[in-house]
């Protein structure tokens, strides 16, 4: 039986497991929580954040770390 490798990843500093494929952006915004239609998605660099795009794809590597908002759109009366 074939073992396969897990990854502990973090996502607004709680840690999620996945597997060894390719991680998408979707997945990061959907085990947050937070809808497609407002996401922002960044990754924690040493050199800081960098936001990745929602059709994005990484590769999944242990410890990994995710800021994940909800983009804020201001509204009003014109």
């Amino acid at each position: 039986m074939p073992s396969e490798s897990r990854y502990r990843i973090y996502i607004n500093n709680r840690p999620h497991e996945i597997g060894a494929a390719p991680l998408l952006a979707t997945q990061v915004a959907a085990m947050a929580g937070v809808p497609l239609d407002n996401v922002v998605i960044e990754l924690e660099t040493p050199t800081g954040l960098k936001e990745i795009a929602l059709d994005g794809t990484l590769a999944a590597v242990d410890g990994l770390s995710f800021l994940v908002t909800r983009q804020f759109i201001m509204g009003g009366a014109a």
